[in-house]
């Protein structure tokens, strides 16, 4: 029972691995942040049971320079996810050097040996006070004044990666900010469910706790009445009120969206209700706004692997895209664009000092006759024509 948190921690890493390796590597850095972040409430769970004084003693004090990683990596997986790839810049490794700070002034402490780390634990456990700077010395930092580090530069890394995500939605393309927008919105839905109850529990053990020894969210209430069990429990179950984090889906939403997306359904297949438009898709959004703003149907060449490369996104789930949410075929609507391209130059008076194979070729198409091929299938006529009839 101890363990549920970390069993359910370790189904959704593999889960979040499967599904979004593939298209974004940066969701490395949000699996070890949560695995980083369930070890620490795990060592707070363990200092309150009697049992498991091993992993205690392995991970409460040696998994410091980890903590202090947290709030980086989350804010490299923000880039990533921006980005739409795995993001490693030299940065990075500026953000390190605190992890580097608390790895050397916890050095003294890791040349105890075993044993005794063992013995000062299962005191920790039994909540009998002890003096752990005099029994496990630091560097140049107390345990007191370590822990109000990680805390303070955890917080204002966070506070940063929130200033870049504003900062990105004002400024960034339309596309851009929705998804900038949505990522805010999880936000503020998990973080105040994983750090709210984790500041409650620190701040109520600190003020009620007896111990003076840098380890004051010991208190014998939790060891009794169990409270830590549930809130290590909060983490991995908000995941599940978010399953489009989990499983990379973007268009089934939350809990309640799928929900009522169900119902939704139900009654369309009763005949109580028929869908007459579609819903774009994540994927989809973002090749239209690739498309609108680049124009790289105007290059002859253009294919849909040039969508895949430039988006990041996979070869089928593009094709999917134009054969299932667009209901037309890449090539076609491919020549639809050229085909509304060459209708804009000729209005602008381009056939004018232009010949059609120059308006063909200026609108991406290869040759006279598949340009004549494509307008004569939109408009029923050729270029020529159209432009008697209209001009």
């Amino acid at each position: 029972m101890l363990f549920t948190s970390v069993i359910l921690v370790s189904l959704i890493a593999c889960v979040l691995l499967l599904n979004h390796w593939s298209q974004n590597k940066g969701i490395i850095y949000l699996v070890l942040v949560i695995l980083v972040v369930s070890a620490r409430q795990l060592s707070w769970l363990l200092a309150h049971t009697p049992q498991h004084t091993n992993i205690l003693t392995v991970i409460l004090i040696h998994i410091d320079p980890l903590i202090a990683l947290n709030s980086p990596l989350l804010f490299y997986y923000f880039k990533s996810l921006v980005k739409g790839k795995l993001v490693v810049d030299k940065y990075l490794f500026f953000f390190l050097i605190p992890s580097l700070v608390v790895l050397l002034n916890t050095l003294p402490y890791y040349a105890h040996t075993w044993a005794s780390k063992l013995a000062y634990f299962e005191q920790v456990q039994r909540h009998i006070p002890y003096n752990v700077e005099s029994k496990f010395p630091y560097l140049f930092l107390s345990y007191d004044m370590q822990r109000s580090f990680l805390a303070l530069y955890n917080l204002s890394v966070f506070l940063y990666s929130m200033k870049y995500l504003f900062e990105l939605k004002k400024s960034s393309s339309i596309y851009l900010k929705k998804k900038v927008t949505v990522l805010i919105n999880h936000l503020l839905v998990v973080v105040p469910l994983i750090i709210l109850p984790n500041w409650g529990v620190i701040l109520y053990a600190s003020f009620q706790s007896n111990f003076k020894d840098g380890l004051a969210f010991r208190n014998s209430a939790f060891a009794s009445e169990g409270y830590l069990f549930f809130i290590v429990l909060i983490l991995p179950v908000s995941f599940f009120f978010l399953p489009n984090w989990l499983y990379n889906d973007q268009n089934n939403g939350n809990l309640i969206d799928r929900i009522l997306l169900f119902f939704k359904r139900a009654s369309s297949s009763s005949g109580g209700f028929r869908q007459t438009t579609f819903e774009k898709s994540d994927d989809l959004e973002r090749i239209l706004n690739y498309i609108e703003n680049e124009s790289p149907h105007l290059a002859y060449n253009f294919s849909l692997h040039d969508i895949s490369r430039a988006l990041n996104i996979p070869h089928v789930r593009v094709t999917n895209c134009f054969n299932q949410q667009l209901k037309i075929t890449f090539p076609t609507y491919r020549n639809k664009l050229r085909v509304a391209h060459s209708i804009e130059l000729i209005k602008k008076g381009e056939h004018l000092t232009t010949s059609i194979e120059g308006i063909a070729a200026k609108s991406g198409f290869k040759s006279k006759s598949i340009f004549y091929s494509a307008f004569r299938a939109d408009y029923g006529m050729t270029p020529i024509d159209w432009i008697k009839e209209n001009l």
